[in-house]
């Protein structure tokens, strides 16, 4: 009788456990696929062809990964593709129903590395992976779209994959956005009342650049922010071409380290020396004087001034009576209020440093400049034009009147 009982006891605790237990189980969506997808990109508005068919390609649009997540409407992962050197996907297997579907172009991605879109939209990257060896990153807005059951759903002009039938259009082509930016140096000039005051440059840098981006967008709108707010784990999110631990009154670097990207981040100038009749301006066929610099969005950070990324070159003023001073600093504010112009002359719709823009950056020099890196005084000192180009205008070199 006894073990009776105990069986009995057994199989009641049991039940109520497994019926507890099926309360807390998470409803899995069990991938039954029934429709396929192709889809084609496109970025600044270019559509891009297989690479193996392009011919002269321009590396800044090159696609060297592309990454299609396709997500259930509860952001669980339902399918996904990594696909090398081309810039579509084709006949994808999907689930028909609502779904958000999520594009990254050469994030180093790997298929099934985000089982949910929140792990997706927190991934980040680092500004010394976006070289033209890696394609530089890219990725589109969250797309809600409705797949058609039975049906091949294309993104993308359904004449582009003639061999699916039946086909259903859902939109045109993906647009993929840049995640970088680019600082331009396109001139510097010196103003001299008897023509005889120079500068030496000694180096040129950038600062208070974000090291890390968010590789997609939490917005349906095309362009949306990506600005890292915070590193990874054992990451730093300013980097700096040069005097990464220094910071001065709290004005421009209110942070009292950084690290030191002095190769990416900046570059000697080798004593170029600018006259009042020798400017300096990029070599032929070059954008900037001595370099480009890539750099990461930084908007929210830059509101205050403490943390505005900067352009600052260093060297040796020498006046028009011949005084010497070493050591000096100009030092730029990159596209703040009263300074930037667009294409066209307008001004440009955002302030500070937005993806996928080039910076485009004249200085006249009228004075002796700051003894300190991170010094707004030196901004009596300087005449300064910043023209904000969308990314595919290339702007002629001009002189800053």
């Amino acid at each position: 009788m006894k073990l009776k009982s105990y069986f009995l006891l057994s199989i009641v605790v049991g039940m109520t456990f497994a019926c507890s237990s099926d309360e807390n189980v998470p409803e899995v969506e069990v991938f039954t696929p029934d429709a396929t997808l192709s889809l084609a990109t496109v970025a600044d508005e270019k559509t891009l062809t297989k690479a193996e068919e392009e011919t002269n390609i321009d590396p800044e649009n090159a696609i060297n990964t592309l990454h299609v997540m396709v997500f259930y409407s509860n952001s669980t992962l339902q399918t996904d593709r990594v696909v090398s050197n081309r810039s579509q996907v084709e006949e994808l297997e999907v689930q028909s129903g609502a779904v958000k579907i999520l594009v990254l172009a050469n994030a180093e991605t790997e298929e099934g590395q985000f089982g949910t879109l929140t792990e997706a939209l927190a991934y980040q990257r680092s500004l010394d992976k976006e070289t033209l060896a890696n394609g530089f990153s890219m990725s589109s807005k969250l797309i809600d779209a409705d797949l058609e059951k039975g049906m091949h759903n294309v993104f993308g002009d359904p004449n582009d994959f003639p061999a699916h039938i039946p086909a259903a259009k859902q939109t045109d082509a993906i647009k993929l956005t840049r995640h970088i930016a680019q600082i331009n140096l396109k001139s510097v000039s010196i103003k001299s009342d008897n023509g005889k005051a120079f500068f030496v440059i000694d180096s040129v840098f950038v600062a208070n650049v974000k090291g890390y981006s968010l590789m997609a967008a939490n917005s349906t709108e095309e362009w949306g922010a990506v600005e890292s707010e915070e590193a990874p784990k054992g990451g730093s999110l300013w980097w700096y071409g040069q005097y990464e631990n220094e910071y001065w009154n709290g004005e421009y670097k209110t942070i009292e380290d950084g690290l030191l990207k002095a190769d990416l981040l900046g570059f000697n100038a080798n004593k170029r020396k600018v006259t009042f009749s020798s400017p300096w301006k990029p070599e032929t066929g070059q954008l900037a004087c001595g370099k480009s610099f890539i750099v990461y969005e930084n908007m929210v950070d830059a509101v205050e001034p403490g943390q505005r990324t900067l352009l600052v070159l260093k060297g040796t003023y020498i006046d028009g009576n011949g005084r010497v001073e070493a050591n000096r600093f100009y030092t730029i504010p990159v596209n703040a209020m009263g300074t930037m112009t667009d294409a066209e002359g307008g001004t440009p719709d955002h302030s500070y440093v937005k993806r996928n823009y080039r910076y485009n950056i004249s200085l006249t020099i009228k004075s002796s400049g700051s003894d300190r890196p991170y010094d707004p005084a030196s901004e009596a000192c300087m005449d300064v034009a910043v023209t904000v180009a969308d990314w595919d205008v290339i702007e002629q070199n001009e002189d800053l009147d």
